[in-house]
């Protein structure tokens, strides 16, 4: 069936709410799926997890990609560093899909909002203490230093391959904190992690022909088109006129927001009702 059986009301509204987090979320270093997922899980109803995360991370690829160009013409991308994270990432991105694709959706679904709700909070405990970011960027680091945050770049991947998320939730404190680099170069180095982690957990997820995945490349088509233009003109946006408080507090409350229409979609919502094709009668 043509869309995965979702009704064109429910791709033009869901288009909408995509282009909204597209055009922020590319000022954080995050692909968006924090809220491309619940935004379809609400909407798509006739889809489950394993075929929403593919979407998911097809947004966010673009979403990181865009960011990535943006970021790099302010020279705020350190690509040797974004890079080795990213290889140690891909380790994750294997392990996540298989937990997405073998999982009980009930148990994704608890797993995801509980992730929401874990970063949310601790961005929020930054906000609220002022937490002091630095405002410079190390060009060298040690090799303790490299292996611990690529350690830490295997739970990015993680959480790529298992929700359709660009990773930024990891990847920015990561850089930020660990690192001691300044948010906007630490965004846009985080912005290159996606890039390089999303289609290689698209590949994993296209490649998996055993447990019911599917791709419904026409919804990607509609969509990621959309999702290009607005987060391209955000994160060029962003860059001029956001200060990093502002995006962190617009970051947060999002997180929040999406961490309980996850809630909501397990105890009200629970098992959804797919949608199928109708099958012909026999002559």
């Amino acid at each position: 069936m043509a869309f995965g059986g979702v009704e064109a009301t429910a791709i033009v509204i869901a288009a909408v709410l995509i282009a909204i987090v597209a055009f922020f979320y590319s000022n954080l270093g995050l692909g968006g799926g924090q809220l491309y997922v619940p935004i379809m899980d609400l909407f798509f109803v006739s889809l489950v997890m394993k075929e929403i995360v593919p979407l998911s991370l097809t947004f966010a690829f673009v979403t990181m990609l865009s960011a990535t160009y943006t970021h790099s013409k302010k020279n705020l991308v350190d690509f040797k560093l974004g890079t080795k994270l990213a290889l140690a990432g891909l380790i994750g991105v294997v392990f996540g899909t298989l937990f997405t694709t073998t999982v009980e959706e009930e148990i994704v679904k608890g797993a995801f909002a509980a992730m929401l709700v874990l970063v949310a909070t601790k961005m929020m405990y930054d906000i609220y203490k002022a937490k002091r970011d630095s405002s410079t960027s190390p060009a060298v680091f040690s090799s303790r230093l490299m292996l611990a945050g690529m350690g830490v770049s295997v739970l990015t991947g993680l959480l790529v391959g298992s929700f359709g998320v660009g990773g930024g939730v990891v990847s920015v404190p990561l850089i930020i904190y660990v690192f001691k680099v300044e948010p906007r170069r630490a965004i846009g180095t985080s912005a290159l992690m996606g890039a390089i982690l999303t289609p290689a957990a698209l590949a994993a997820y296209a490649l998996n022909t055993t447990d019911g995945v599917a791709i419904y490349f026409d919804l990607a088509l509609i969509l990621a088109p959309i999702v290009l233009v607005m987060a391209v003109l955000g994160s060029t946006w962003g860059l001029e006129k956001l200060r990093t408080k502002a995006v962190k507090t617009i970051f947060t409350c999002g997180v929040y927001l999406a961490a309980f229409e996850m809630v909501y979609s397990l105890l009200f919502l629970w098992p959804p009702e797919r949608v199928t094709p109708s099958v012909p009668a026999s002559p």
